[in-house]
């Protein structure tokens, strides 16, 4: 894949940064699925990174179109009918997570919706398949006052949101942004805005 980024979008710079770090192989023709698609043009430049790749992308606030050679849905990642089980290769993430659920961007309410979202990506990935995915990190999980993202605690953010099904493969603390994959310790002190971190992991077995 012939991936390249040198802007300034702190999730693409983590994505950027654990290409490497995690050894992330997306093979070709690859059925690949953003979740949180609205903000980044992620799927824009995977689509020029390898035209074979088949991407789709959801958003509570996106409108539908295929176009580009990908496909954009307006879907709730929370709701577990919107795809298939065994439906894609990987399921990717870049500063989303941490929304769902929580209404700030019109989707519906839902206290566990980041725990619901990745109930439904065990089930919508492949056997085999892959999840990248950043959230904000902290010493100690929170929902932002004005229920705007989660920020979650090293110690408890496998058991919140690997689900039974799926195995965490690596995990990178980050600086923030300016400095997004910048890789650090675990976070042991509050910072502001936040920590980052970056996880992958995969669904067990051969498709």
């Amino acid at each position: 894949m012939n991936w390249s980024y040198g802007e300034a979008d702190p999730a693409l710079m983590l994505f950027t940064a654990s290409l490497p770090k995690f050894n992330m192989v997306f093979r070709p023709g690859s059925r690949i699925l953003e979740l949180g698609c609205a903000e980044s043009d992620w799927l824009e430049r995977m689509k020029v990174a390898d035209s074979s790749f088949e991407l789709t992308g959801i958003d509570a606030r996106a409108q539908h179109r295929e176009a580009n050679g990908f496909t954009l849905l307006a879907a709730n990642a929370c709701e577990p009918s919107v795809f298939e089980a065994n439906s894609f290769d990987w399921i990717v993430m870049l500063g989303a997570l941490e929304h769902f659920g929580l209404g700030f961007y019109g989707d519906a309410a839902d206290e566990i919706g980041d725990v619901h979202t990745m109930q439904n990506v065990e089930r919508w990935l492949r056997p085999g398949g892959f999840v990248y995915f950043d959230v904000p990190c902290q010493p100690t999980y929170r929902v932002q006052p004005n229920r705007h993202f989660r920020s979650y605690a090293p110690d408890t953010l496998h058991e919140r949101l690997i689900p039974p099904g799926l195995i965490e493969l690596n995990r990178a603390y980050s600086l923030p942004e300016p400095y997004a994959g910048t890789w650090c310790h675990a976070p042991t002190v509050e910072r502001v805005p936040y920590w980052f971190v970056a996880v992958l992991a995969q669904k067990p077995g051969q498709d």
